[in-house]
């Protein structure tokens, strides 16, 4: 009987090299409709998740580019303000150059000016005309001259400074010349100039069995931007230049003064100028009794840490409870104690100026009080980071310190 085919089932022919017999594999229609199927279901996800990868990667690849691209453009706006920069340092050092050139000019006026007023010094000493009275007169008269030789000879020191930090000490110093040069001394020119009494002051205090009687708060010296150091220098420059326009016309006054000073009319109106500069009181008055500094402001060596610091007063030496005054008529703003300061005091004046007093051993004012120009407000002390009884007298304008000795004489 012959068998009937079975319709469920492909029969599958497999042909292989010659010589070898021919296999029969027999499989189901679902499987045989299957295989293919799961085949191409396989190659589709291989292409699909291979397709995903690639898009991955090229959102990655266009991320990056984009970074990179901003990264670009902010290195060319550096560029290009570091371009600016340095266009705008050219033409600021350009700027300085000419004024230190107009700067040197007026030096050489002033030492003509310095020749003239000594050899009509030394035209008056030799005089023997005249009368007695007359003498006492031309001698008072030519004592000013003489007092302003200081002047000079700092000037010299300001032309032969050549870094800033000179320039600023300089002008420290000269700055004080003329109130501190008094009388005569065993110096070539027969002056004492303000240079040489720093340094003796200084170098009496060191001396003595007395500590240094320095202190302040501490503040690190960092590099600065170029463009604030030229800032800085030409801010100097013009402090520079108005005291050498204020030499000049002191020294001009003193040499009208000196030509005139053989005749009557002349001693009258010299005895009135002093008179009249006698009864004006200054405007600003020295804080305590010594007259002994003992750290300038500027850049020092601090005091404990042994490194460079910026000192934003000027340190007076004294004694424990020592008075200590207002320099000018203000209201008290503080009146407290505090780390490195310990007991302190501070005014502030209505011409926009605030004076500070640190280091204090006690303190009879208080916030709110109105004090006048020479009212005792404190003790001296040795409050706070200190080494020694001294004061520390600080001015500040517009939140910033400035130089005490712009505004006062020792």
């Amino acid at each position: 009987m012959k068998s009937q085919p079975d319709h469920n089932r492909i029969t599958l022919l497999v042909v292989r090299e010659a010589g070898r017999p021919v296999r029969q594999l027999q499989l189901s229609k679902p499987l045989a409709f299957a295989l293919p199927a799961a085949a191409a279901l396989s190659l589709s996800s291989l292409v699909t998740s291979m397709h995903i990868h690639a898009s991955r990667s090229i959102s990655e690849l266009e991320a990056e580019a984009a970074a990179l691209s901003l990264t670009n453009i902010r290195m060319e706006l550096k560029v290009a303000d570091k371009d600016q920069a340095l266009l705008q340092l050219r033409s600021q050092v350009t700027e300085l150059s000419e004024e230190a050139q107009s700067i040197k000019d007026k030096l050489k006026s002033v030492t003509e000016l310095e020749q003239q007023l000594q050899s009509l010094i030394e035209k008056e000493t030799t005089s023997s005309s005249g009368t007695e009275d007359a003498d006492t007169d031309t001698t008072a008269d030519a004592a000013p001259a003489a007092g302003s030789k200081p002047f000079l000879a700092a000037s010299a020191s300001i032309a032969a400074s050549g870094t800033q930090g000179s320039v600023k000490g300089t002008i420290s110093r000269s700055s004080t010349a003329p109130l501190l040069a008094d009388s005569p001394s065993d110096s070539p020119s027969g002056t004492l100039s303000a240079v040489d009494f720093r340094f003796g002051v200084v170098t009496a205090t060191l001396g003595s069995s007395v500590p240094p009687q320095v202190g302040g708060e501490y503040i690190a010296v960092y590099a600065n931007d170029p463009l604030e150091l030229v800032q800085e220098t030409r801010d100097d420059y013009e402090e520079i230049n108005s005291m050498l326009e204020e030499m000049v016309s002191s020294i001009s006054t003193t040499i009208t003064a000196a030509e005139k000073a053989n005749t009557l009319e002349a001693n009258l109106q010299a005895q009135k100028a002093r008179e009249e500069k006698a009864r004006l009181a200054p405007a600003v008055i020295w804080p305590t009794g010594s007259k002994v500094i003992t750290s300038s402001f500027g850049y020092r060596s601090d005091p404990f840490k042994g490194v460079s610091a910026y000192h934003s007063g000027i340190d007076i030496a004294g004694s424990i409870g020592d008075p200590v005054y207002a320099a000018m008529e203000g209201v008290v703003t503080s009146a407290d104690q505090m780390g490195a300061r310990g007991k302190y005091i501070i005014i502030k004046h209505a011409n926009g100026l605030e004076t500070w007093y640190m280091h204090l051993n006690g303190m009879i004012v208080s916030p709110g009080d109105k004090v006048s120009k020479g009212e005792q407000i404190g003790m001296l002390g040795n409050t706070g980071r200190s080494t020694g009884p001294h004061l520390h007298f600080q001015v500040v304008k517009q939140n910033k310190a400035v130089n005490p000795l712009n505004y006062i004489k020792p």
